[in-house]
């Protein structure tokens, strides 16, 4: 009886221990706002990590709502590994009319919301 208990406690831990566990996905969203909250359209939204050849580089513009979006439309982006992201949001080329940014921390298995505020460009100011 024992050694029947033993050889089945065995196979279930052997099978438990060869399922193999789903990689986490680590997703975002950003919007893009003035300082008074209102939603800006049109601004071109650059996401990825703040060194040299990054491999995340998401890129895309608002629509009405505010919200970043790429050429397909997709509003939520994914990643597959842990990373934290420069976001820099401007509308106008060089100098932007308006600039704003910040970082975000991917978190596993969750979308990550991320609201960036522009403000007027001044020269020398802009920078995260």
């Amino acid at each position: 009886m024992k050694r029947i208990l033993f050889t089945l406690l065995a196979a279930g831990l052997t099978v438990a221990a060869c399922t193999k566990k789903e990689a986490p996905v680590y997703s975002f969203s950003v919007e893009v706002v003035d300082q008074n909250g209102i939603p800006i359209q049109n601004a071109y939204v650059r996401a990825t990590a703040p060194v040299v050849n990054a491999i995340p580089d998401y890129q895309g513009h608002t629509g009405i709502d505010g919200v970043m979006r790429n050429d397909s439309g997709d509003d939520v982006f994914e990643y597959t590994m842990p990373a934290v992201l420069q976001i820099t949001a401007q509308k106008g080329d060089n100098p932007p009319v308006v600039f704003g940014c910040g970082y975000l921390k991917l978190e596993p298995d969750s979308t990550v919301k991320m609201k960036i505020v522009v403000l007027p460009y001044t020269n020398g100011s802009a920078g995260c």
